[in-house]
């Protein structure tokens, strides 16, 4: 009986522990060439849509920010004690809480209804960079 309560308790544990979903895995659904409409049913509705233009490019891209966990460090298995306890108690509610304190800024672009690119966003705090045009912004589309 000690040993199926113990078994028991590491699966539970394993459950609890999880891993959460990486850009990667959310981005491997894009391709380019989607429409908004196809990348709005693989990702959901962004949290922002914002016109962006980068120095050297004569027109704005309509970028939608999507907040996920980056593909870089550890995020499977639980990344220590302190999460697999939480996870344990809260029954693997928390594991929502530990990746999204994670998350950054991801981005795809796209010019005239379609995907061009998807990747990491950018701090457009710096104009050579590039910078935020939200006066540009018409309905789903940026003004040429």
């Amino acid at each position: 009986m000690k040993r199926t309560t113990w078994l028991l308790m590491l699966v539970i544990m394993a459950l609890a522990a999880g891993c959460a979903v990486t850009a990667e895995d959310h981005l491997s659904k894009l391709d380019v060439g989607m429409t908004q409409a196809e990348v709005e049913k693989a990702l959901g509705k962004p949290e922002k849509a914002q016109c962006v233009r980068f120095p050297a490019h004569d027109r704005d891209y309509l970028v939608w920010e999507y907040q996920m966990v980056p593909d870089s460090g550890p995020v499977c298995p639980s990344e220590g004690a302190a999460r697999m306890v939480t996870g344990v108690v809260t029954l693997g509610l928390s594991e929502v809480a530990w990746s999204h304190a994670k998350t950054k800024a991801h981005w795809v672009y796209f010019l005239d209804g379609y995907m061009v690119f998807a990747g990491r966003g950018f701090d457009c705090s710096s104009p050579e960079i590039c910078s935020i045009n939200q006066d540009n912004l018409a309905g789903a589309v940026c003004r040429k």
